[in-house]
């Protein structure tokens, strides 16, 4: 969607270029009652549209987390507010409650009551509890033993009190032969005591091996004691930076030693308070490090309004219509050191009209595309799951002409394509990402275990148990019934185009989606023994066009490719984003049957089962 010139934007013109936002404000309905639009009534109406379209856009991208801190030190003020970039950080004191009391195995009722009282502060301070996207804690590790218990005094908000929740999806992005260094607040004994909780606690499922843990003991020195209460200036904070790094430098250098193969540190997640060292703990390992921002960022994505939203457009627009104004925050917006970035895609060999925020669009995301057509790769080859000898190779080309193109990173234009993930990483020089599924457990991990996630799909068939084997090997488990509802679109009318490889009629799709997904949220509500759907995924990536009006119309969080691929992007360093970083999965399988361009060794194996192959 492209606006040429402000001379020439009309009113007619807005409304053909953002017809749902048009719809939901009823504006077609009083311009057909007006009758012929005059000039000067022309202008008020795009006036009308672009003021209301900035209100939709304000409401939707003002994003704050709530964050419950322990009773300890002094603040200068009450109630302390941090800018994320994506958003605000609002901090408070549960009064009473100190770590004494979060080591402890429960919660007494005053503690509670105290978290319940620090929330509703916050929800007095945003002055609306619908503009708190979620809750979060200070000190991430203390409070993870307690996470169902906050969840039982804050019902109205999603509750993710640790960055640790982000594991699955980093553990997708990496070899399962690789760790994770999660640096915590607290003495290494107690760290290491805590070591159960961080699984246990946030329902995630993984090798405890896998995660080595590095605990800042605040006791053993001042200055984080009064950097944890907001008294220290910026050289004691940029000491205190050099302290951390010199710290972390040495466990990696511990671990990652010269000749070791397996186990090796390859990402870093840095609990609450911590973050502001972030980029300089990635400038001094080299490696992408994840914190409480980039879990914010994902989940305030997954509730704002999309890069492509009509709102967003106009605003947009705005500037080109000669009104300057300061740009809202958004989650999915280029940071200063992306913003010249290119991603590749590698497409389907079918063509058809993308609608806005499908993957294939330009507009999608807001960095350049780079799209690639693998020939031989059909929406039913990928459906399959084909590994022909002739799709690999054509992949491959496809790959290496994106690699001279210099794009930082590669993913598909439709959901099957997961079938390609483990070979596309193998040939490719730059990280990739295929499916939006990779961010399912980590939503499920933001959730009480009754709660479940909705699955969107183009055809429900893909994801039914049995197609586990591939998918579990990109850190990706969705058949869990008791976790997981699973619908396909496939019978939804209008969706059969997809299949088709014709123009979606997207108006006709949104409103089909819009009242299917109401219908499963409420028979799923009345499901005897099964908890409330409380986020939604969309696995196609032809959905995400629909995304904003399912936010909409649920109040759910609505997670797609986009916040996947977003999410990885953003919270990696350019200079880090590559395979050095990002190494496939099972390499030596792919070694040993197939050669750098992908074609079949003599005597290789030549199928997608060797994803799953043990003594990954």
């Amino acid at each position: 969607m492209m606006f040429k010139g402000a001379s020439c934007v009309s009113w007619t013109e807005l409304t053909l270029k953002a017809p749902d936002l048009c719809i939901q404000l009823g504006l077609f309905a009083d311009m057909k009652a007006a009758g012929p639009v005059s000039p000067q009534s022309g202008a008020r109406a795009r006036s009308r549209l672009l003021s209301l379209a900035k209100v939709a856009e304000k409401k939707m991208c003002q994003q704050n987390f709530a964050v419950l801190c322990v009773d300890e030190g002094s603040w200068p003020h009450e109630i302390m507010k941090v800018d994320t970039g994506a958003g605000c950080k609002i901090m408070s004191r549960c009064k009473g409650l100190t770590r004494a009391c979060l080591m402890a195995d429960h919660l007494d009722k005053e503690s509670l009551q105290s978290i319940r009282d620090c929330f509703d502060r916050l929800v007095t301070f945003t002055e609306c509890i619908d503009r708190i996207t979620g809750v979060t804690a200070d000190l991430g590790n203390l409070w993870l033993k307690h996470h169902s218990a906050v969840r039982s005094v804050i019902t109205e908000r999603p509750v993710y009190l640790t960055p640790i929740i982000q594991l699955p999806m980093i553990s997708a992005a990496f070899k399962s032969c690789e760790q994770v260094l999660l640096i915590t607040w607290g003495s290494q004994e107690e760290v290491k005591s805590l070591k159960p909780s961080f699984v246990a606690g946030c329902n995630i499922k993984m090798d405890l091996d896998r995660l080595d843990i590095l605990g800042v003991d605040a006791s053993q020195d001042s200055r984080w004691t009064r950097y944890l209460n907001f008294d220290t200036d910026a050289a004691e904070d940029e000491a205190l930076g050099a302290s951390l790094l010199k710290m972390v430098q040495e466990r990696i250098g511990q671990v990652n030693v010269e000749g070791k193969k397996d186990m090796l540190i390859k990402s870093i997640i840095v609990t609450t308070r911590l973050s502001i060292f972030s980029s300089l703990l990635r400038q001094g390992t080299d490696l992408p490090v994840f914190n409480e921002l980039t879990m914010l960022d994902l989940f305030a994505s997954a509730s704002a309004l999309s890069h492509y939203n009509d709102a967003k457009v106009l605003c947009r627009l705005e500037g080109k219509l000669g009104t300057k104004r300061s740009p809202s925050p958004n989650p999915s917006s280029p940071t200063s050191s992306h913003e010249n970035c290119k991603l590749g895609l590698l497409q389907l060999e079918y063509e058809y009209p993308p609608a806005f925020g499908d993957i294939d669009h330009p507009g999608t995301f807001g960095f350049k595309t780079c799209p690639r057509v693998v020939k031989g790769l059909t929406f039913q080859k990928a459906q399959e799951g084909s590994f022909d000898q002739d799709i690999l190779e054509n992949m491959t080309s496809e790959i290496r002409r994106l690699e001279q193109e210099g794009v930082v990173g590669i993913t598909g234009n439709c959901g099957f394509m997961m079938h390609y993930q483990c070979f596309a990483r193998y040939v490719s020089p730059v990280p990739v990402f295929m499916s939006a599924l990779i961010q399912a457990a980590t939503m499920a991990a933001a959730m009480e275990p009754a709660e479940r996630v909705l699955i969107l799909t183009a055809n429900a068939e893909s994801l039914q148990p049995g197609k586990d084997k591939l998918l579990l090997e990109s850190g990706i488990q969705v058949t869990n019934s008791e976790k997981f509802v699973i619908r396909g679109c496939e019978n939804l009318p209008g969706f059969e185009a997809v299949a088709n490889a014709e123009r979606v009629d997207t108006i006709r799709v949104q409103n089909a989606i819009s009242a299917y997904v109401l219908e499963i949220i409420k028979e799923e509500s009345a499901r005897e023994g099964y908890g409330a759907i409380k986020m939604i995924l969309l696995e196609c990536t032809e959905l995400p066009h629909y995304a904003d009006e399912l936010r909409r119309i649920t109040g759910l969080p609505v997670f797609d490719a986009v916040t996947c691929v977003n999410y990885f992007f953003y919270a990696t360093a350019a200079q880090n984003w590559n395979t050095a970083t990002f190494t496939p999965h099972n390499l030596s399988f792919w070694t040993s049957n197939f050669d750098e361009d992908g074609r079949v060794r003599t005597g290789g194996k030549c199928s997608s089962d060797g994803c799953a192959a043990p003594g990954v």
